[in-house]
Formats: C-alpha cells, structure tokens, sequence
C-alpha cells in the first residue's frame, strides 16, 4: 500500500523583511529629531509655547519656571530619550528577525498539522530570539552571517545615553560612571575614507581626492567622553551620524544572511 502523498508549502523568506525594522526606526527618529532640533533653534524658549486657541478652556500648570537653557534642554533630553529607545528597538527586533530567519534556514523540514497556521509554526523560533539579549542574539547571529558585525558597544552606548537622558535629566552621575569617573559612548557612525599608502584616510570637509578615486566606507565609532557633572551634549549632526549607521546595520545585516528556502509540510 503506496504511502499518501503530502502536501507541502514552501516558505520564501526574504532579507528585506530583516532590514525593514532598524531602517524603518532610522528614518522616522532622524527626521524627528532634524524637525524638532530646528523648530527649538528657531522659537523663543523664554516663555512657555503659546496655547492652543481653539480649545473651549484650557488648565494653566504652574509652580515650575523655567529659564531658555532649562527649557531646549528639558526639550532635547525627552526628544533624544525617545528616539534613542526606538533606535533600539528597530535594531533590535531586525536582529531577532535575522535569527528567525536563521533558524528556519537550518530546519529542513518542519511538520505540522494540517489546521496549524504560520504564527504557530513561527512562535517557538520567535520565543527563542526573545528569550536572548542583545549580546548574546548579536553573537549568535554573527555565527551564521557571511561576515559578522560589530554592534554590542554601540547599541549598549545607545542604551546608557538613553538612561542618563530619561533617568537623569541629561546630568552625569555616579550611576553612569566608571572608576575613573567619566561616562565613555561609544556611537556608531558611518566612516568614509580613501586608502592611502595602504591606510584609512577619512574624508572630511574641504577633502581633495583625485578624480575616479574610490572612495569607502563602513561602520565605525566615534567615542564620547562626559565627566561626571556634565551635561550628556548630542546634537542633531550627531544623531544623524547614529541614525544613518542603525540604517545600514538592517542593510548588512540583511545582505549577510545566508541564502535559501525552507519548506513547511503539513500532515
């Protein structure tokens, strides 16, 4: 007696579906922060911002004034501690998607009953991605990739700005510290350069470089240091740096994933 045939699905993945979360992230936090840090440069932080005039009546909060440097700070400080948690977010879930992506790679055949839907199949694999944190995911990934990259100081600086920000007004503690009593960040950035006698020479304003001459780049980092008392300084030139490096770490990450198709038999 001939066994019956089943029927199976192949399931097509796609490294786009990887990139999308932190280009996504990248793109929306970049142009809220040029949008806001330019409407701060521009308005007068003296007084508070004018009311809304079509409301029927409006509640006055007092009790606490504020001068101009108090008030962009206070402004920038919530603006930059948002935008830097869902920097990390985006990151983040891109790299559970890569291990997702991964992990169905090396499953040749999975089977399932016939009424099983996709979030089904898909759950056990997502729970193993939520379960690791950002260290660990980012070195298991990095296992399988065609070349690894290098994040955890960047997305861990991302998350240390982000509590001084939110936690502590922008002021440097003693929570944020090392023994030497700075706060060291180390942020990614995108690094353009030249090869010259076989080194990096990085591109700056006013750079000459001879016409038809290559020109690279990749991610790097740039460190920061704060001493403790000092105000945690980012500006929106800064942030584009960031922004424009997490968009490029779901752009290799997808383009450094392997290739292939894993096929989903129901029973």
């Amino acid at each position: 007696m001939t066994e019956p045939v089943r029927p199976a699905i192949n399931l097509t993945l796609q490294p786009d579906g990887v990139a999308a979360p932190a280009q996504r992230a990248a793109l929306v936090c970049k142009e809220i922060v040029d949008l806001y840090f330019d409407a701060l440069s521009k308005a007068d932080l003296s007084m508070p911002p004018p009311e809304a005039s079509k409301a029927f009546y409006r509640f006055r909060i007092g009790g606490y004034e504020m001068n101009t440097d108090q008030r962009r700070a206070v402004h920038e400080n919530w603006l930059l501690a948002r935008c830097f948690q869902d920097l990390m977010r985006g990151v983040l879930i891109s790299l559970r998607e890569a291990h997702l992506f991964i992990e169905l790679l090396s499953t040749e055949h999975i089977q399932v009953k016939a009424d099983t839907t996709l979030d089904n199949v898909l759950e056990p694999f997502r729970t193993r991605a939520r379960s690791m944190k950002f260290p660990d995911l980012l070195a298991s990934v990095n296992k399988r990739l065609d070349e690894p990259l290098i994040f955890a100081d960047a997305y861990q600086s991302m998350q240390d700005a982000r509590n001084c920000l939110e936690h502590a007004d922008g002021q440097v503690g003693n929570r944020d510290v090392d023994d030497d009593g700075v706060l060291k960040l180390r942020f990614p950035r995108m690094k353009l350069f030249v090869m010259k006698d076989g080194e990096e020479v990085e591109i700056h304003q006013n750079f000459y470089v001879e016409t038809e001459t290559e020109i690279g780049f990749r991610l790097d980092v740039r460190e920061r240091t704060f001493r403790l008392g000092e105000r945690l300084t980012i500006s929106a030139i800064d942030f584009d740096d960031i922004a424009f490096a997490c968009h490029q770490f779901g752009t290799m990450l997808a383009q450094r994933l392997p290739k292939g198709r894993t096929p989903v038999s129901p029973q």
